[in-house]
C-alpha cells in the first residue's frame, strides 16, 4: 500500500491528476484543485503527498493530498456510502477541509451539493452521517488548508477566547461558519478578552 509520496512534477491530466517522478518511476496521483494550483510545474522543488490508494479488479489509483488532515478528511468522505474517490476529489476541490467541517455543523448540505457530481440527496446524506464525527474545534486546527481571508493565526493561548467568542456569536443567533469567520478575521492581541474580542468580530458580520 501506498501511503505517501515525494518526487518531481512532470506532467499534469486534462482528469485532474498530476505525474510525479519518483526515483525514476512515474506516479499518477488524483489531487484535489488546491493541491493542482500549487503544484510545482518548474524548478527542482519537490511534491510531497499523503496518498490513499484505492484497487479494484480493472486496476489501482492514487489519490494524493498535502497534509494528513486533508487525507483523513478524505477518508472520512468516502466512508458515506454512495461516495466514492472520485467524488471525495471533487467535493475537497469545491470545499477545503474547514469549509467542509463548517457546512457538515450547519447542515449545509446545499453547500456541499455544489460539489461536481455530487447530488442534494447524497450532500444531505454525508451531512446526517458526519455530522457527528466532527466539533467546531475541529474547524479551527486544521493548519495550513485554512482558506478564510486574512484570518489571524489561533495560537493555543488564544483558542479559549476564540472558542468562548464563536459560541456566543452562535448564541446570538449567526450560524457556525458565519461566527468562525467574524472571529478568525480579528488580530488577536495578548491582552485582548472574550468581550472584546466580541465586539471587534461583530463588526466582521
Amino acid at each position: 500500500m501506498i501511503s505517501y509520496l515525494k518526487g518531481k512534477y512532470i506532467d499534469r491530466t486534462d482528469e485532474g491528476s498530476l505525474i510525479i517522478n519518483v526515483n525514476g518511476i512515474g506516479f499518477e496521483v488524483f489531487v484535489p484543485g488546491e493541491v493542482l494550483g500549487r503544484a510545482t510545474f518548474a524548478g527542482d522543488e519537490d511534491i510531497e503527498l499523503y496518498t490513499y490508494m484505492q484497487v479494484k479488479e480493472d486496476g489501482m489509483s492514487l489519490f494524493g493530498f498535502s497534509t494528513m488532515d486533508e487525507l483523513s478528511m478524505f477518508k472520512k468522505i468516502i466512508s458515506v456510502s454512495g461516495i466514492g474517490p472520485k467524488g471525495g476529489i471533487s467535493i475537497l476541490s469545491t470545499l477545503n477541509r474547514e469549509q467542509l467541517i463548517m457546512a457538515i455543523l450547519d447542515e449545509n448540505s446545499d453547500l456541499i451539493a455544489k460539489a461536481p457530481g455530487i447530488g442534494k440527496k447524497t450532500a444531505a446524506k454525508l451531512v446526517l452521517e458526519l455530522k457527528d464525527k466532527f466539533k467546531l474545534s475541529d474547524a479551527l486546527s486544521g493548519g495550513s488548508s485554512v482558506d478564510i481571508n486574512d484570518a489571524a493565526p489561533v495560537s493555543k493561548a488564544d483558542d479559549g477566547i476564540v472558542k468562548d467568542a464563536i459560541a456566543a456569536l452562535v448564541s446570538l443567533g449567526y450560524t457556525s461558519a458565519e461566527s468562525t469567520k467574524a472571529v478568525r478575521s480579528v488580530q488577536i492581541t495578548e491582552d485582548m478578552t472574550v468581550d472584546k474580542l466580541l465586539s471587534l468580530s461583530l463588526r466582521n458580520i
